[in-house]
């Protein structure tokens, strides 16, 4: 499967996901960083959930180093909130919109959505941290995602897509739309 097409076909998705995440705002507050990361949690955590169940047997082995809802536990604990509850995670959400198709073409259309957010992610721990005045990784553990290992990270999912045959790309970029609507509507959603 063509990469690049995939990022071109789903560009409004992504670009419509990010204008929910006001993390670039120069007025943003301390208090709002918070509630941005009470609502990325309720969807990562969703997501960490619905990949323990429907992950290829091959991809198991990755995911377990590729979690993140924890170091948004972290950051929100560094910054003196809770993590919201389990019964705060849109878990039917994600399970009842996940879209019809080969399972491990959906599967990756989903993880493409949360794998690229480690690339940006890059960017914007840098700037939280010039924001805020946060220590590296202190606040922002998320944005950190994979350190060093983000690039190299990103290739090897990268190789997994690539090695879909091409009849699955309409079901990746449907599952990939259908994860971004999903990142969408958990942070537009009122707490």
């Amino acid at each position: 499967m063509d990469t690049a097409l995939l990022r071109n076909a789903t560009r409004e998705e992504h670009n419509a996901t990010e204008a929910t995440v006001p993390l670039m705002d120069p007025s943003l507050t301390l208090p709002q960083y918070g509630d941005v990361l009470a609502r990325m949690y309720r969807i990562v955590r969703a997501w960490d959930d619905w990949a323990d169940v429907h992950a290829p047997n091959d991809l198991r082995p990755i995911l377990h180093t590729r979690r993140r809802a924890a170091l948004l536990a972290n950051d929100l604990k560094t910054l003196g909130h809770l993590a919201p509850s389990v019964e705060e995670v849109p878990h039917e959400r994600m399970q009842s919109t996940a879209v019809a198709g080969d399972p491990r073409a959906v599967f990756l259309g989903r993880m493409y959505v949360m794998e690229g957010s480690t690339l940006g992610g890059q960017l914007l721990a840098r700037h939280l941290e010039e924001h805020f005045g946060f220590a590296e990784g202190m606040g922002d553990s998320y944005f950190r995602g994979y350190g060093e290992a983000t690039g190299e990270r990103w290739r090897q999912f990268k190789e997994f897509l690539e090695d879909l045959p091409e009849e699955a790309t309409d079901t990746v970029v449907a599952s990939a739309r259908n994860m971004f609507a999903l990142f969408a509507e958990a942070m537009s959603a009122k707490i």
